[in-house]
């Protein structure tokens, strides 16, 4: 799907497993919650099929009024490809660029200008139409902690828990549905529709994901396999001090990164060199 980000227009879907990833990116918790709100850290590993090597991981930070996402390199190199930046109060996204050392801003009125957009498109006759207004027969056994929504094309399958503190939900409510929406932002990804839908679920049941599994069953027209994907999740509730060096350094970086469009943003980074980075503590294990 590639979106005018001025227009809001809709000429085309494409979906490449790496821009499957943020729809399946569900972020949970161990079995333990705090008593109180906290800053905590998420890690995230994905997996295709029954393969035991990731193909993606994410570390999320929730510091302060501050949610940062560092999309780490495959590579398992040092310096993260990209940190998102989300401010509660101000509703404002932050993209940060680590190649290019560009950055970009996106408010929350921008993005849900640009998903009213993609919802009121005529797209009722498309074959990835069922990306664009989902449905689901949703099943939820609580005494099992398993959550199915199955469709023909599109199914997630979730394992979890209820956490012992509800006090910790909204804050994650918060994150799962403010990345989802950023989605639509990008013309490479999914379309965030369905995300959503499990995102309305999870929030319905009062349920946070150990483990979830996307399968994906292409049109015929697509003449491409079945893509099974799967994420795992751990939560520690606090942040080390190599967590608050990244916190640093992505502020740092917010201050000093060329400011760019969220259209240029998007072009750079389909076309960005690797640039030589220092390890500055901003950077994972």
């Amino acid at each position: 799907m590639r979106i005018d980000l001025k227009t809001g227009k809709l000429p085309t879907v494409t979906l490449p497993i790496r821009f499957l990833l943020t729809g399946i990116i569900l972020l949970s918790t161990t079995l333990t919650s705090p008593a109180v709100a906290q800053d905590f850290r998420i890690e995230t590993e994905v997996f295709q099929g029954d393969s035991t090597e990731p193909i993606s991981e994410n570390l999320t930070l929730f510091s302060g009024n501050l949610i940062l996402d560092f999309m780490l390199p495959t590579d398992r190199s040092r310096f993260p490809e990209e940190i998102v930046v989300y401010q509660s109060r101000e509703k404002q996204f932050v993209l940060l660029d680590t190649r290019r050392q560009t950055k970009a801003f996106v408010l929350e009125g921008d993005v849900l200008r640009i998903i009213a957009a993609m919802q009121s498109s005529n797209i009722g006759e498309d074959e990835n139409d069922f990306l664009f207004h989902p449905t689901f027969d949703e099943t939820y056994d609580p005494s099992s902690g398993l959550l199915s929504l199955e469709s023909e094309q599109l199914s997630y399958h979730v394992k979890g828990h209820r956490p012992d503190d509800d006090n910790v939900l909204p804050r994650y409510f918060e994150f799962i549905s403010q990345f989802a929406r950023l989605n639509a932002t990008d013309p490479r990804r999914m379309p965030p529709f369905a995300r959503l839908k499990l995102n309305h679920s999870l929030k319905k049941f009062g349920f946070i994901p150990d483990e979830v599994e996307l399968t994906l069953v292409p049109s015929l027209e697509s003449h491409t396999e079945q893509i099974r994907l799967k994420t795992k999740h751990n939560v520690i509730w606090q942040l080390s001090e190599k967590d608050h060096q990244r916190v640093a350094s992505a502020k740092r970086y917010w201050m000093e990164f060329e400011e760019v469009t969220l259209s240029e943003y998007r072009t750079l980074q389909q076309t960005a060199p690797a640039l030589q980075q220092t390890n500055d503590g901003s950077t994972n294990r």
